[in-house]
This record gives structure tokens, C-alpha cells and sequence, in this order.
């Protein structure tokens, strides 16, 4: 969580040490969108940045504000922008049968595209769903198995389409667990392109996890008391048919990374989880 002691000038530079280690620099939006003070007014980080600029604490160039240890090519990052808005505008024809099914209400892309950073060399392509209770293990096997038919499925695939469906959960679970509130979901969360709802689950998700707001301040939203509607869930066939592919999928799966997350309301593959070096890194890049 932020500091009490309010020190606009030491957030700035935290914000920036956090993309670090990402290796991005931010625009002035993106800096004023992720930094965890909270501003009034533009003027006011203009203020802020042009006596950390005068004082030789951060970098400007580009367009870019950076640290100073920062080491980035301009072309880099503008090939990676460039690469991403291409596989959005490419990944609908992909995706768009699973606007069709019922049982998905949201779906979003998070990860290396999601903040424009694609290596269209090496990264896949990360999704996230909100699914219909009762449906998580239907809608997995629905989902990885027009994945892997069309050859596009992370372990198939050779091309630079890559698609990684690594987070499933229950519309009626939104909520993060509270023991892993912290900068680096919070960020996760806050870079989410939403690319299909199917009636305000986003905000409801946002919603249900306004402690966001307490590592991002200037992430704004207003709600009203929904903005989906959930049905009334009744119990049928479907139900035992999900519980039996939740029992035949987790058995299927030979190879085991440790830290993934199979159970009825959420499924979370993490194959590699950097959360715990990212936020190690932060704690020590930190001011």
C-alpha cells in the first residue's frame, strides 16, 4: 500500500522503478495513470517532474520519462507498440466464436500486449475469463480445445500467434483474495484490455476490487450499485458435467509447475510466476 507520508516526488520516481524492471519507460499519461500519489491537477505533476528533471532524478526522451538506469532503444519500444496494436486488430478473427458462448461474460488481455510491450517473437498472448458458475472446466476444455484445432494454442503453436487462456474465474468470485493484494496484481489489473464483456462484468470486477486503488489512486471509476446481471443459476446436468470435467482435465494434466490453481471457481496456470522476483526487485529498486 502507499505510504502515509504524502512525497509526490518519491512516488513518481517508485512508479518509474516499478516499469523498470520491465524495462519501459512511461508517456506522461501512463506515469500520471500508474504512479501511486494521487494528483489534483496535471499542473501539479508537471511541477513534480520538472524538478526531478532539473535535479537529474529521472530522464526524458522521446516522449518517454525514465530513470536514469534505465538503458532503452527508441525503436524498441516503438516496434513493440507497433507489434501489439497489429495482433490486437489480427487476434478477433481468432477469438470471436467465443463472444457465442453462453457461459463466457468477460474476456480480457493482460500481460506483455496488454501494456503494448509485445515481442511478437516471444510472447503469447494472455487471457483472462469471467465465466458463468459452474461452467469454469466446460468452458476450459471448449476453449483450449478450438485453441489447439486451430493450431494457436500456446504449447502447439510455432507462428507468432500464441494464445495463452492461463485465468479462469467464476463470475460469482470476483474478488482477490486478500492475501494477495499487492503492486504487482494491482498493476495486472489496472492494464487489462477488455476485448469482449458480455454486460458490465469488467466493472463488476473492478468493483469488486476497488483496494486497487490504494496502490493506484488516480485509476478512477464511478459505479453504481451493478452493472451486470447475473441469471439465476440453476442446478442441471451441466453442473455434474463440469464437476466431471473439472476431475478429468486435472488428472489429464501430467507435467505440474507448482504454482498453479485448479478448483471449481478458479483456474490459474502459472508456469512462470515473476510476481515474487518483480515485487523482490521493486522492494530494493524502491526510494
Amino acid at each position: 500500500m502507499r505510504s502515509k507520508i504524502i512525497d509526490p516526488k518519491r512516488d513518481v520516481i517508485n512508479t518509474l522503478a516499478y516499469k523498470k524492471i520491465f524495462k519501459q519507460p512511461l508517456t506522461f499519461y501512463q506515469l500520471v495513470y500508474f504512479c501511486q500519489h494521487e494528483f489534483k491537477t496535471l499542473r501539479e505533476i508537471e511541477e513534480v517532474l520538472a524538478e526531478l528533471l532539473e535535479k537529474k532524478k529521472i530522464k526524458y526522451r522521446g516522449g518517454f520519462y525514465y530513470l536514469n538506469k534505465l538503458k532503452f532503444k527508441d525503436e524498441d519500444i516503438f516496434n513493440k507498440k507497433k507489434s501489439s496494436l497489429e495482433i490486437l486488430e489480427e487476434i478477433d478473427k481468432y477469438l470471436f466464436l467465443f463472444k457465442s458462448i453462453p457461459f463466457i461474460k468477460f474476456i480480457g488481455i493482460t500481460g506483455s500486449l496488454a501494456s503494448f510491450m509485445f515481442d511478437s517473437e516471444k510472447d503469447d498472448i494472455d487471457l483472462f475469463f469471467i465465466v458463468e458458475r459452474n461452467r469454469l472446466w466446460l468452458t476450459r476444455l471448449l476453449v483450449v480445445g478450438y485453441l489447439k484445432l486451430l493450431k494457436i494454442y500456446v504449447n502447439d503453436s510455432l507462428g507468432r500467434i500464441k494464445f495463452c487462456p492461463n485465468f479462469y474465474i467464476s463470475e460469482d468470485k470476483m474478488q482477490w483474495p486478500e492475501t494477495q493484494r499487492n503492486i504487482y496484481v494491482a498493476h495486472e489489473i489496472v492494464m487489462m484490455y477488455p476485448y469482449f464483456d458480455a454486460g458490465g462484468f469488467y466493472l463488476d470486477f473492478l468493483k469488486a476490487n476497488t483496494w486497487i486503488s490504494g496502490f493506484m489512486p488516480n485509476f478512477h471509476f464511478h459505479f453504481s450499485e451493478s452493472y451486470s446481471t447475473p441469471l439465476k443459476h440453476y442446478k442441471t446436468w451441466l453442473d455434474v458435467l463440469d464437476s466431471i470435467l473439472m476431475w478429468f482435465q486435472k488428472n489429464m494434466m501430467k507435467v505440474r509447475y507448482g504454482s498453479e490453481v485448479l478448483q471449481k471457481d478458479i483456474i490459474h496456470f502459472l508456469k512462470y510466476d515473476n510476481s515474487n522476483w518483480v515485487l523482490e526487485s521493486f522492494e530494493k529498486d524502491k526510494s
